[in-house]
């Protein structure tokens, strides 16, 4: 779907600089060309379907055929619709993506996510994703891999998936040999900074037209100058503070603002441990912290306040050593739990107590013999 907005900021950009003008026509035309073949491929998908189906087939067989239509046809009506899907990545960059409603309606049923396995079934070549990410299809995707090179995609970009498939082989980006996906964020109205933080703990900030620019020119966004690193949290560095939170349950918490030019070291580290999440607090308020395992602990940020500058030792947020990430908190929100075999979970965040210091956290969810691979937040406007 293209905004209002969308077209206002193409003419806008195309007056104040005329030499931009070609590429914005050239993504203009290229969106709706393949908004255009996607709808044609579903509608073919349709009439094959219905003609597959013959007179003498069993009550089982065509009331699978009526599911696959309707489905099929709710996706191509889907297209031209503002519905926020869930994408689905796996560190390969396989993409899918599924309705909200459908995700919700798996997560209630305890049904796992179309095409994945079971972990003592894993084919070599099966998809697990890793990542989850909640996009409308006027979003845009910002992603970072671990050799620290940015990648843009499309909601539409990823295929949807469909009860009974398996799922895509890519998702439309090559990755090098060894390069996984490691971070994904869908982007609505780009800030002026991005601040990208690594798993040693590094931390930079970069001018949104610079990182655009590397990401379009396939150069590096991030080079870590500490050693086997890579980039797993981007974050909206416009304005407000950073709080970086450690697998182990360390937090540190300081003003974007305070973090310098060549970059610096947010926290410092034990040899084992290493950064998980990062996110920005615009305001004092609460956050969600949640572990692998089904644990979480709400926590009241102004119990930790922020330093002057990036380093020093973190606080412990949480008792744990296998914390999966950090949440703003909205209390009529709920989370979104996957696991390694594929299954879906649903919490109210208001479910989860408020603790006044550091603890093990309430078990949202006993995920013990099948951890959570990726959490995020279900706002009440989702």
């Amino acid at each position: 779907m293209i905004r209002k907005s969308d077209v206002q900021w193409w003419v806008l950009e195309a007056k104040k600089h005329p030499e931009a003008a070609p590429p914005i026509i050239e993504e203009l035309a290229q969106r709706l060309a393949e908004l255009d073949a996607e709808n044609e491929r579903l509608r073919d998908e349709i009439v094959r379907l219905q003609q597959r189906a013959p007179a003498s087939a069993d009550g089982t067989q065509v009331s699978a055929l009526q599911r696959k239509v309707a489905t099929l046809q709710h996706l191509l009506e889907g297209e031209a619709s503002n519905e926020p899907a869930v994408v689905f990545l796996s560190d390969r960059m396989q993409a899918a993506r599924m309705p909200l409603p459908q995700v919700q309606r798996l997560a209630r049923e305890g049904y796992p996510v179309p095409g994945i396995q079971a972990p003592l079934g894993l084919r070599p070549d099966a998809c697990c994703p890793r990542l989850l990410v909640l996009a409308r299809p006027q979003d845009e995707l910002l992603l970072l891999t671990s050799q620290g090179r940015g990648l843009k995609m499309r909601p539409a970009d990823a295929p949807f998936l469909v009860e009974g498939e398996d799922w895509p082989s890519t998702g439309g980006q090559e990755l090098a040999e060894g390069e996984r996906l490691t971070t994904a964020m869908a982007v609505q109205k780009p800030p002026r900074f991005w601040t990208v933080v690594t798993r040693r703990g590094y931390v930079r900030q970069f001018l949104r037209v610079a990182l655009d620019r590397a990401v379009a020119q396939g150069d590096l966004v991030i080079e870590s100058p500490l050693h086997n690193d890579e980039p797993v949290a981007l974050v909206n560095g416009d304005e407000g503070d950073l709080m970086v939170l450690t697998r182990w349950g360390k937090g540190v918490r300081f003003s974007q603002r305070a973090i310098p030019g060549p970059g610096a070291t947010a926290l410092e580290l034990e040899p084992d441990d290493e950064v998980v999440a990062a996110l920005p607090l615009l305001s004092d308020g609460e956050i969600m912290v949640l572990t692998a395992a089904g644990y979480a602990a709400r926590r009241d940020v102004q119990k930790f306040a922020a330093r002057s500058r990036p380093g020093g030792t973190g606080k412990t947020l949480i008792q744990a050593f296998d914390v999966l990430g950090a949440l703003s908190c909205e209390r009529e929100a709920r989370l979104l739990y996957l696991t390694y075999s594929g299954k879906l979970a649903l919490v109210p965040m208001a479910d989860i107590p408020l603790y006044q210091r550091s603890r093990k956290g309430t078990r949202a969810r006993d995920l013990s013999r099948d951890p959570a691979v990726a959490v995020m937040c279900i706002s009440v406007s989702a």
